[in-house]
């Protein structure tokens, strides 16, 4: 089989397609435009047009096919030539290309495993400061912000942007984690300001208590000293006074002469002196009534905490002036 290109001389087959182009002209001129059918003329130059552009059209056709077959057998010769040929490099590429893709996929899987790795020192070396950070306080979290920010990228080749980016994410989180600390802590601050406001004030409190009940428990003793030193004669009957009108009742208590007698005897005890009988006042018995029913209702009050009332201090100061 030989390859070799038809020697075929085009210059005969082409004047025989240049002489239908030359008679393009005429036919187009004679039947361009389609004759009135109705007429026996128009009709007979119809027919006569098809006819004869029809053997135009199949000769042309014809010698189109004659001229173009050697050059079809030559493209079929090329063609299977070339297959062949195709085949035969296709059977030296492919061990070549066989062993290219093997080391590939070996290269490949070696990328993948050191990639892998790094990825694991990233998780070790970087991410892992995010554990670190749980449970720790403000000054904790700043000391660990300031490690991290230290941390070294440059060892990472592939994945380098993944470090970078892991590394950038942990400052964030210990970051964020350090805000949630101190606004922790300063909550708690302020909680602990206020428990221990409470408990002065409740220490402050039990104190004043404990002293009132020293102080009455003084009075107490008090009185029954000066009853047993001065024991108080019995009194002869006299009628029952007569009830006190309602605003009577309701009385301001006068009570500067009790106050004087009760610190004089505190001031001798306290002093570890000893105490002089009692100075001796005569009142009538309405009086004495009265000052006994008002010393039993300020005993009362002051037993339910009237000291706490907040005039009760400006109270007291009024009655000393």
């Amino acid at each position: 089989m030989t390859n070799a290109a038809p020697k075929t001389d085009y210059k005969g087959e082409l004047v025989k397609l240049d002489a239908v182009e030359q008679a393009l002209a005429g036919l187009r001129e004679k039947y361009g435009t389609v004759p009135d059918m109705q007429t026996k003329e128009g009709y007979d130059l119809c027919k006569k047009g098809i006819k004869e552009l029809t053997t135009y059209r199949t000769s042309t056709d014809k010698l189109r096919k004659e001229i173009t077959k050697p050059h079809r057998d030559f493209i079929d010769r090329v063609n299977q030539y070339g297959k062949d040929l195709i085949e035969k490099l296709e059977a030296i590429e492919k061990p070549l290309k066989d062993a290219k893709q093997h080391e590939d996929e070996r290269a490949e899987r070696e990328k993948q495993q050191r990639i892998a790795k790094l990825r694991e020192r990233i998780q070790v070396e970087i991410l892992s400061y995010k554990d670190t950070a749980v449970g720790l306080d403000s000054n904790a979290l700043a000391e660990l912000h300031d490690d991290a920010v230290n941390i070294n990228t440059d060892g990472f080749f592939d994945v380098s942007k993944e470090a970078e980016d892991a590394k950038a994410d942990v400052l964030k989180h210990i970051s964020e984690m350090h805000g949630r600390a101190l606004e922790k802590e300063r909550l708690a601050a302020e909680q602990a300001e206020v428990e221990a406001e409470r408990r002065r004030l409740r220490e402050e409190n039990e104190k004043r208590e404990a002293d009132q009940r020293e102080l009455e428990e003084l009075r107490r003793f008090k009185a029954e000293q000066e009853a047993k030193r001065n024991p108080t004669p019995q009194p002869k009957p006299e009628p029952e006074p007569a009830p006190l009108p309602a605003a009577a009742e309701h009385k301001p208590l006068n009570a500067s002469r009790l106050s004087a007698a009760a610190q004089r005897h505190e001031a001798e005890v306290l002093r570890g002196g000893q105490v002089q009988a009692a100075e001796q006042v005569t009142i009538s018995r309405g009086e004495y009534d009265q000052l006994l029913a008002d010393q039993a209702k300020l005993r009362a009050l002051e037993a339910m905490g009237v000291d706490n009332w907040p005039g009760y201090k400006a109270a007291m100061q009024k009655l000393a002036a």
